[in-house]
């Protein structure tokens, strides 16, 4: 009898060290909406849904390349992705609730939006809304009156997160001329790390940037791109570890630089663009290897007038995504949206009017909530009266969308399933 009851406990001990590989290979394959009902189920599917390895496993699965677009709205409500997508062409297109003016930074699935007095982080796949107070003091006396040196228009912002620790961080550059006449301006450089929301200082680079350059973050180091003002073909580019915390010179692509040049992240790639007007419209991609060390050009996209019109203003174009068929989407700064088919040398307009964002990826990692601070609340009537998803004179497919009451069958009867295995397994 002993060595019977030995061997049933050895088989329920081996039943219960494969469940939680075997519940995290059926986790990963659900759609998000099951995986964020089943962080309520105990206490042991959240530490699991929540964990790193969980997130970045199920990242690295997924299969669907998407894209972020803003869907604008000015109703001052927190944003957040609409429960609808949309289809430009064959690429999905997944729209987040927000003012398609208001700056913002990504990494990874999640979102940045710098302000005066804040710094507000997002993960629109949780629905998760941090705000962190920007760490800085505004006003600077000159010898006449308070100036606002410290205005968002002098700094450069960078975020992204940390290749070893995991942890996101919002880095700040900051520019003040305290003394009238001074060449080089005073530089005030901080971190701020989204999970403790303390910031701490860093050493000032070897170089400034242009103030209010979009920075970009490619596995686990943030670059700026810094383009002389006075001579366009005299560039640097600046990076920073988010890990070491160090500033570095980074080695420039052997090309010339435009006031239109862009840093990007291109399929987990440093990537320089460039877009030249004469002779001809032309957009060149230059991209890093897989050690971030040598520069070889990528792409060359000649822009035929009928698909780009001549602008009336500066234009520029960035790169979004690279399908498997080697297809690259791109996008301008006048919200039309393109595809570069290099088999063919084609290019063709996705879509005249879509404010992208970036590519979009499902996070699962939760944001800290001890250290932040709440987003301001706005009222209903306000909302109501000034969200553009709940005017009726805009038969848009969004507003249409939210009037129906869609319910996935094969969702609910497999989540079913997995959650009747889970309660009836065998436990110690």
């Amino acid at each position: 009898m002993g060595e019977e009851e030995e061997e049933e406990e050895e088989e329920s001990s081996n039943s219960m060290c494969i469940l939680p590989e075997l519940l995290e290979e059926i986790f990963i394959r659900l759609p998000l909406k099951s995986i964020l009902r089943f962080r309520t189920v105990s206490k042991h599917c959240r530490s699991l849904l929540e964990s790193r390895r969980f997130s970045e496993k199920r990242m690295s699965l997924q299969k669907n390349r998407r894209i972020l677009a803003a869907y604008n709205c000015d109703c001052g409500d927190r944003p957040r992705l609409l429960t609808e997508s949309r289809f430009e062409g064959d690429e999905e297109i997944v729209y987040l609730h927000c003012l398609a003016s208001r700056p913002s930074l990504s990494c990874d699935g999640l979102l940045c939006f710098p302000e005066q007095d804040w710094i507000i982080v997002l993960n629109p796949s949780t629905r998760q809304l941090r705000r962190f107070p920007s760490g800085l003091n505004h006003k600077c006396r000159f010898g006449f009156g308070l100036w606002s040196s410290f205005s968002p228009g002098n700094w450069a912002i960078g975020f992204g997160r940390d290749k070893v620790t995991g942890s996101f961080k919002v880095v700040r550059l900051c520019f003040s001329f305290r003394v009238i006449g001074q060449e080089e301006p005073v530089l005030e450089c901080g971190v701020l790390d989204v999970q403790t929301g303390v910031w701490s200082k860093l050493s000032p680079p070897p170089h400034v940037v242009n103030p209010g350059s979009k920075s970009v973050c490619v596995n686990g180091s943030i670059y700026w791109l810094h383009v002389d003002v006075y001579v366009e073909k005299h560039y640097k580019i600046l990076a920073l570890d988010l890990h070491k915390q160090e500033f570095k010179k980074f080695p420039v692509p052997p090309t010339r630089a435009t006031k239109e040049s862009r840093l990007v992240n291109l399929e987990e790639r440093l990537a320089f663009v460039k877009t030249n007007v004469l002779p001809i419209w032309r957009v060149e991609i230059w991209s890093t290897d897989t050690y971030q060390k040598r520069w070889s050009k990528t792409f060359s996209i000649h822009l035929k007038l009928d698909v780009v019109s001549w602008p009336k203003r500066r234009r520029w174009f960035t790169p979004v995504a690279v399908s498997k068929q080697g297809n690259l989407v791109f996008y301008d700064n006048q919200n039309k949206l393109f595809k570069y088919y290099p088999r063919t040398n084609e290019t063709r307009c996705l879509s005249l009017d879509t404010c992208v964002i970036s590519p979009y990826v499902e996070n699962l990692v939760s944001l800290p909530l001890k250290p932040s601070h709440p987003y301001p609340h706005v009222s209903v009537e306000t909302r109501m009266s000034r969200c553009r998803l709940f005017s009726r004179e805009s038969s848009s497919w969004i507003f249409k969308a939210l009037q129906r009451n869609e319910f996935r069958i094969l969702e609910i009867l497999f989540t079913s399933l997995v959650v009747a295995g889970y309660i009836c397994s065998p436990r110690k």
